[in-house]
């Protein structure tokens, strides 16, 4: 009987080991698990398109469009407290909290500066694509902790525009205390206490809650694992060895140790820091595991006394014995029991083999996602679940691996594919460890459905897959090149291959940069400007292609700097060459512009000394002629006959004819040569001052006239003024036979353009001839019935053309005519 109680007692005792590592096990796959979707979700953010628009862009739409997202993830998101953006000065630029679900936007004067905050002097010290893991923490608002306390994790990543610049950090505040249920019921469904502590032996989660969180408060001397245990334990969790258990005196302990920056996706390249490493340690107390036997321990002295004594009740004594096995099989079913419950409460699919690769033993979770029920997979081979081209690349299928496995972790994080019932499959990730038991070593194998990361992964390549189209098809050459003496390329696009004239990429690569310059001094006084500012932009260069052509570029280059390669250069180059040649030809218009330009200075000079040659010189024989004849008809008159008389009138008339004509050609030359003088000027004003004045003149006329009001413009108001006199005094002249005379002043907006116009309803002409409108002299009507010069519209033209603008006709005989007139706004708008 002392053999049965040392047999019960041991094979009690590895039921406890294996349900309490399965225990631990189980919690870091909760870690694991968890923390895998906040980082997913903080690296989301970090490149949500919404900020990287308004970081590109400053404008409040897209702040309000960020606003709306980061609320909408909330929303969908319960497991956060808050969520911020932190620019790099430390400065908060947006903070909303989710309160029960409801998600409030914090005023822009409660916004804080926490730039001597640890977590965020270390994210902005990451680079791209990088995560930062706080400690548990307690949510802190103005150096003070808010009550009641509510653990906090920081998932905090850098944020970089779109020119790679850093710009600033964006930060998660997860919910602790939802990890912490978690946890607490798989301990409540354990045989033991499963604790968490952080790598200073300080409760995160602890049995008992006076000692929870004593991490937060170490100013209050709270127990640490250490100080409840002995030192002897904590030494030896707080070893090398990652997972481990210890039959101690003082009772089982077990433990795991969770490395959070290798959490989810140990082989992916996004770089993890945080401040902590965590230890889930489970621990079964010498009373539990002595009261898993104590009554059966009792039961079986009581049978050893009455074997002495009743050795005649031999088959009583079978019988009670075969009833206290009974018992011992129904605690061990309990414990079975319990073993089978925290196996279904698993988020994983889990899967115990055993020794020739058939399955002992499922969870529900495997027959969710595999399709098969639990009688179709117990008992057959684990083959099944993967697909044919993965059974020689796996280990479980190995056939060395189980007789080889130790009792650490033999395989952590493998990436392949699982085959459901129906032939599809869907991307896993199995994790293996080891479990002697009875009946031999058994390999746990946990898988997690990668689907989602695996898909996010794809769309990652895609976008980078667009990318480098876009790259590939851009006009201009882009590169990356390192700063040495030679300038080696690292990477270039096709456009870079054209434009040096190079036979394909790898003879370009074979080549360094620092060869296409047709000047070495060019290069490093380039080099130096890179190196002193940072960038340079749209550099004048001459390079030549391989071929030993030369041409002009245009260069742009930006230096960065990277952990495995150091500083590099990215840069385009564009080929300016025509650009050149067009800014030559430019130059050489420019230069016969200004020959030209001085040679029509000097016909203006020549041009007003006629002006004035003809403003005194011809003047003055006319005014003798006048002046004469005027003479010669008063003093001589009755010695001239009739036609002596009109023949002096003739000459009288037309020496006044030639002095108005000359006037007129004068005028014209000062509008053409005068200097616009800008300013506001009053077109509505300007047009009833010239008919007012037009009425006094004729006032036995009776002529209607309308001018429409706010007719505002810049431009030189006295050449304005010439040119509304010269259009209104043709109006009122051929006007004058209508004895219902109308004349209109007003404006149209016609496609955005301002066009003026002057209306009357008097004599017209022919717009057969409105070519001639316009000219010096050209006149379309009788000078004895519409007296004047011929001279007028020309003036007007000169004006139109000289405000940028321009000016037509529209006309009907008898029936009236319409000038239409625009001014040049964006020139007027300028000044």
């Amino acid at each position: 009987m002392s053999l049965l109680f040392d047999a019960y007692d041991d094979a009690n005792n590895a039921i406890i080991e294996a349900n309490e590592r399965l225990s631990v096990q189980l919690g870091e796959k909760a870690i694991d698990y968890s923390f895998g979707v906040l980082r997913g979700d903080a690296l989301y953010l970090a490149e949500l398109s919404s900020l990287r628009q308004w970081l590109d862009t400053g404008d409040s739409a897209a702040y309000s469009r960020l606003t709306e997202d980061l609320i909408t993830f909330l929303q969908s998101r319960q497991l956060y407290g808050k969520v911020r953006f932190i620019d790099k000065q430390g400065q908060e630029i947006t903070r909303i909290y989710n309160y029960e679900g409801k998600p409030t936007i914090t005023p822009q004067e409660q916004l804080q500066n926490q730039f001597e905050l640890d977590f965020v002097q270390k994210t902005l010290a990451l680079s791209a694509k990088s995560i930062y893991i706080s400690p548990f923490e307690p949510t802190i608002e103005h150096s003070v902790i808010v009550h009641p306390i509510k653990p906090t994790v920081r998932f905090s990543a850098p944020v970089f525009d779109s020119n790679n610049e850093l710009r600033g950090l964006i930060v998660l505040n997860y919910k602790g205390e939802r990890l912490m249920r978690r946890l607490r019921a798989i301990s409540d469904i354990s045989v033991g206490e499963l604790g968490l502590v952080n790598d200073q032996g300080r409760w995160l989660l602890e049995p008992h809650p006076a000692g929870e969180l004593g991490f937060m408060f170490r100013s209050q001397g709270t127990e640490n694992l250490e100080q409840k245990f002995g030192d002897e334990i904590w030494s030896f969790i707080s070893r090398d060895a990652p997972i481990g258990q210890w039959m101690h005196e003082k009772g089982l302990f077990t433990y795991v140790k969770v490395n959070l920056s290798k959490i989810q996706s140990p082989k992916s390249d996004l770089n993890i820091e945080t401040g902590e490493t965590w230890v889930l340690v489970s621990y079964v107390s010498p009373k539990i595991i002595a009261a898993s036997v104590a009554e059966y321990g009792r039961n079986l002295s009581l049978v050893g006394a009455l074997l002495t004594i009743l050795l005649v009740l031999l088959s009583g004594i079978v019988a009670h014995y075969a009833l206290q096995r009974r018992r011992a099989e129904g605690r061990v079913q309990r414990s079975e029991l319990q073993f089978r419950r925290l196996l279904e409460s698993a988020p994983e699919a889990i899967l115990l083999v055993d020794q020739v690769g058939q399955i002992a033993l499922m969870n529900s979770q495997t027959e969710k996602w595999f399709g098969y029920n639990r009688n179709e997979l117990v008992g057959q081979s684990a083959l099944q679940l993967i697909p044919e081209r993965f059974h020689q690349a796996h280990p479980l299928f190995q056939h060395q691996f189980i007789a080889d496995a130790g009792t650490q972790a033999v395989s952590s994080g493998m990436e392949l594919y699982g085959r459901r019932k129906d032939g599809s499959e869907f991307p896993i990730e199995i994790s293996l460890n080891p479990l002697e038991t009875e009946q031999g070593t058994l390999i746990t194998s946990i898988i997690r459905d990668i689907s989602a990361r695996k898909e996010a992964e794809i769309a990652r390549q895609r976008v980078q897959e667009r990318y480098r189209e876009l790259l590939n098809n851009l006009p201009v050459g882009v590169f990356r090149s390192l700063p040495d003496a030679k300038g080696s390329f690292l990477e270039i696009n096709p456009t870079m291959v054209n434009l040096f004239e190079a036979e394909s990429s790898e003879q370009l690569l074979a080549h360094s940069f620092g060869e296409c310059y047709c000047e070495l001094a060019e290069r490093k006084a380039l080099m130096g400007k890179v190196l002193l500012q940072g960038y340079v932009y749209g550099e004048e260069v001459r390079l030549k292609t391989l071929k030993g052509r030369e041409f002009y570029a245009g260069l742009t280059a930006v230096m960065k700097k990277d952990e495995s390669i150091g500083i590099y250069f990215d840069g385009i180059v564009e080929d300016i060459s025509v650009r050149k040649e067009s800014e030559w030809q430019i130059k050489l218009l420019n230069e016969n512009l200004r020959l030209r330009t001085n040679e029509l200075e000097a016909i203006n000079h020549e041009l007003e000394a006629f002006s004035y040659s003809v403003s005194h010189d011809l003047r003055a024989p006319l005014r003798a002629l006048d002046g004469f004849s005027r003479t010669l008809l008063d003093e001589y008159a009755d010695q001239l006959d009739q036609r002596g008389r009109d023949r002096l009138k003739r000459i009288r008339l037309a020496a006044q004819r030639m002095a108005e004509l000359i006037d007129s050609l004068l005028k014209l030359s000062r509008v053409t040569r005068t200097e616009l003088k800008w300013e506001r000027v009053n077109l509505t004003s300007l047009a009833n001052e010239i008919l007012a004045t037009l009425q006094q003149m004729e006032p036995d006329r009776e002529v209607r006239y309308t001018v429409q009001s706010g007719l505002i413009v810049r431009g030189d108001a006295q050449l304005l003024h010439i040119m509304l006199d010269n259009l209104l005094s043709n109006a009122w002249k051929f006007t004058v036979h209508n004895p219902q005379a109308l004349i209109e002043v007003g404006c149209n907006i016609t496609k955005g353009r301002m066009i003026y116009f002057v209306r009357d309803n008097g004599a017209g002409f022919d717009m057969t001839y409105a070519d001639k409108l316009f000219g010096v002299f050209q006149r379309l009507h009788d000078p004895h019935e519409f007296p004047g010069t011929g001279i007028g519209l020309a003036t007007v033209q000169r004006v139109i053309h000289k405000h940028g603008g321009d000016i037509w006709a529209e006309s009907t005989i008898e029936q009236g005519s319409t000038f239409y007139f625009t001014l040049n706004e964006k020139k007027i708008y300028e000044h």
